[in-house]
């Protein structure tokens, strides 16, 4: 099982919206997902880590369109994960928001997952500013 999702940590009220899937997912799948987030009246920067799908010729292709839609892409240096708050997040929901390890079928897992991080979304630490943030 393998998910997407965006993390919203600061703002008015945070914000995770994910899917999961029982497949690999592909740059095609990540342009979908990324043009299904809401809409926003600000812009939204998107941090990525240097995975091939990220940095595929497909995603370089939507960037342009992306921007119209206020959706910025921000690469991490590679090998810096500690700096992607979602890292965080996908930790939570998958030792603590899963109860269980084991699953029988493809399809409980795939609920194990969805229900892990509904679980976890509803209880999004609110995050503030507490120092200036650097500059991307």
């Amino acid at each position: 099982m393998n998910a997407l999702a965006a993390y919203r940590p600061y703002g008015p009220r945070p914000r995770l919206d994910w899917w999961a899937a029982a497949k690999t997912w592909t740059s095609a799948d990540l342009v979908a997902f990324l043009t299904g987030l809401p809409g926003s009246a600000v812009p939204r920067v998107v941090v990525l880590d240097n995975a091939g799908l990220h940095t595929s010729k497909v995603v370089k292709a939507a960037r342009p369109g992306l921007a119209k839609l206020g959706i910025y892409l921000y690469y991490l240096p590679p090998y810096s994960p500690e700096l992607n708050e979602i890292e965080g997040v996908f930790r939570q929901v998958k030792y603590h928001e899963m109860p269980h390890r084991s699953f029988t079928s493809k399809a409980d897992l795939r609920m194990g997952v969805e229900d892990g991080f509904k679980r976890y979304s509803k209880k999004l630490p609110k995050k503030r500013f507490t120092q200036p943030r650097p500059a991307a």
